[in-house]
């Protein structure tokens, strides 16, 4: 039988680079999408996937799109309900009879954390360890490189790089080492071109280096001919800005409700922590070096027309910035009751106040056993 893979959020930002890159190793691809008429299903199916539309949240969708599947690439969207969509692949992938999967999870994944997708990658995470019958590769990454360009049109016309995180000017927190989205891709198909020897493996790709706020900063300033400072900004601030942004609204509130816990991690130095806070991972897996935060950036602003330094760039920049500064605040709070989500009476922790969690990532080399 001929070997298939499903890739599912295929337009997405680890998705679609997974996709071209088993494409390049000659291998047939399903690609799981919602919607083939979007520039990005177009494209891939122009490079020769084969294109599966429907929706992560539907179990039937979910089965239909792994039919006559041997592997599979399962990356949850990114939205609410993570567990469930995550729980509903898994018996879908057994029920179909997948042999091997490589699941992507969060470098903060941890049972009592602040951020409610957090907490549910944890339960997620137990759900794909208990499988029975299908094999797994998971993929921990930290904090993803297309983070630092979130706020790309601020860096590039009013010559800032905004954050909430305490004293990240002074470039002493808020280190990362952020693997390029194309760098995951390779890993992740290298490991679906030959799934058997990674069988129960847990790999942490990452960039050649840590970076702070700083070397963002000073990696924009080459890159744009201009001085880039960091500038703090405050938490309302940040919120405001989140909520101003042009996605749907279910996108918005999920981000509200995450990211500025994400932030504060960063400020904690979490995703430095332990031994694996660098690895070797990109380098072993795929032969190649990781592509350093310069490369990442320079091929995120050459295909960004909307940081030209053009009068109507700039008026749309400014048109942004006056819509952050009149935006209402958002409440977190109000979100939460919004989607039901659930309180803690103990109260929820940041992810080195667990315990359970710095035993497991202190000493985590380039990979652990999940099952023995």
């Amino acid at each position: 039988m001929e070997n298939k893979i499903l890739v599912t959020s295929a337009n997405g930002h680890v998705g679609t680079p997974t996709v071209k890159e088993l494409l390049l190793l000659g291998l047939k691809v399903r690609a799981f999408v919602r919607s083939n008429n979007s520039d990005g299903s177009k494209a891939l199916k122009k490079l020769g996937a084969e294109l599966f539309v429907g929706d992560q949240n539907d179990i039937n969708d979910l089965r239909k799109s792994l039919k006559g599947v041997q592997r599979a690439f399962y990356c949850s969207p990114t939205s609410n309900y993570h567990l469930s969509k995550t729980t509903a692949f898994v018996q879908a992938a057994e029920d179909e009879g997948v042999e091997h999967v490589v699941y992507l999870t969060q470098w903060l994944s941890s049972e009592n954390h602040h951020s409610p997708h957090t907490r549910e990658h944890w339960l997620a995470d137990q759900v794909v360890k208990m499988h029975q019958k299908v094999n797994y590769t998971i993929v921990n990454p930290g904090l993803f490189a297309f983070f630092y360009f979130m706020t790309k049109e601020v860096v590039a016309h009013f010559g800032m790089v905004p954050t909430p995180i305490k004293n990240a000017a002074q470039g002493k927190v808020g280190l990362n080492a952020p693997p390029s989205e194309e760098d995951q891709g390779r890993v992740i198909a290298q490991i679906l071109k030959n799934p058997a020897p990674h069988a129960g493996k847990t790999y942490r790709p990452t960039g050649p280096k840590l970076i702070s706020f700083v070397d963002v900063a000073d990696t924009f300033s080459k890159i744009l001919g201009k001085n880039i400072q960091v500038r703090a900004v405050s938490r309302a601030r940040f919120l405001k800005s989140l909520n101003s942004l042009s996605a749907p609204t279910p996108l918005k509130d999920f981000m509200l409700m995450n990211i500025p816990y994400y932030q504060d991690e960063l400020e904690r130095k979490t995703f430095a922590f332990g031994t694996s806070a660098v690895t070797s991972v990109v380098k072993d897996l795929t032969g190649k070096d990781p592509e350093d935060f310069e490369t990442i950036a320079r091929r995120e602003f050459a295909k960004s027309p909307e940081m030209e330094p053009t009068l109507s760039n700039k008026i749309t920049a400014f048109k942004g910035f006056l819509k952050i500064i009149f935006s209402k605040e958002p409440s977190v709070q109000k979100l939460k009751d919004k989607y039901t989500i659930p309180t803690s009476k103990r109260g929820y922790k940041f992810a080195q106040e667990n315990p359970y969690w710095v035993k497991e990532h202190e000493s985590q080399s380039n990979f652990v056993l999940i099952k023995t």
